[in-house]
């Protein structure tokens, strides 16, 4: 089956069902790797957001698999056969569940690079023991593969870096994305796609956070700001 473009107003469920369409007639098989998310947009005529809702979607659902720095596949079962879910519901209820992932990736990375700048401006070194306890337990819980030690901490490092601001709103406002994140389609993401439960994957998290916070003691809030656009942009990058 080609990719056809879209006149259909639900544009994550379109590439959702040509993927699976093409699944289904043998155009991509098991193991192979998906087109970029821009050559795929190009291919349905739709937008990288609705293309990255719709690659959520088909990973809940167990059809896509992503490989940290090499893209995403179709993915293997383990008894070796091909699993279509064609059930409307099923694909409806998957994108539901990631949409609300993509839109809160999307939301904390513009309010969090905006926060970080308020960070760095009203920095004190006194602040410095709560990050360094944070990050050497992210360090520890990342290198022994402590998945939910480490999502923990990776969580409280983010609400520090709001309580940092000595601005109640903003500690409110990054309370609230944290409490979103207990929604059972970001969890899936989260441990599929954004932080899969990978030591090497930790690891680079971990270091990630550790310059923010380097960047934050340094008063550079252009830096910091740059680098949490890019800790959250990573996952969008086309392999």
């Amino acid at each position: 089956m080609a990719f056809t473009k879209l006149a259909d107003v639900n544009r994550p469920k379109h590439v959702v069902e040509s993927i699976l369409s093409s699944i289904q007639d043998g155009t991509l098989k098991a193991g192979e790797r998906l087109p970029s998310e821009a050559k795929l947009a190009e291919l349905t005529g739709v937008g990288r957001t609705s293309v990255r809702e719709a690659l959520a979607a088909l990973r809940l659902m167990g059809v896509v698999e992503t490989r940290v720095g090499a893209g995403s596949y179709i993915a293997t079962p383990s008894d070796g056969t091909s699993t279509l879910p064609h059930a409307a519901s099923e694909i409806a209820e998957a994108i539901s569940k990631s949409s609300e992932a993509v839109q809160l990736q999307e939301a904390r990375a513009v309010f969090e690079s905006g926060m970080v700048l308020l960070t760095a401006a009203r920095w004190e070194e006194s602040k410095a023991d709560r990050f360094l306890t944070l990050l050497s337990g992210m360090d520890e819980a990342a290198q022994a593969e402590r998945y939910e030690d480490y999502i923990q901490l990776h969580r409280e490092f983010h609400l520090a870096l709001a309580q940092a601001t000595e601005n109640a709103v903003v500690e409110a406002t990054e309370l609230s994305f944290l409490e979103s994140m207990d929604h059972e389609g970001w969890r899936d993401m989260e441990r599929q796609s954004y932080l899969p439960n990978r030591r090497d994957y930790l690891t680079n998290s971990a270091d990630e956070h550790r310059e923010i916070f380097e960047a934050v003691q340094c008063r550079d809030g252009a830096r910091a700001s740059t680098l949490i656009h890019d800790h959250y942009a990573r996952h969008e990058e086309d392999n």
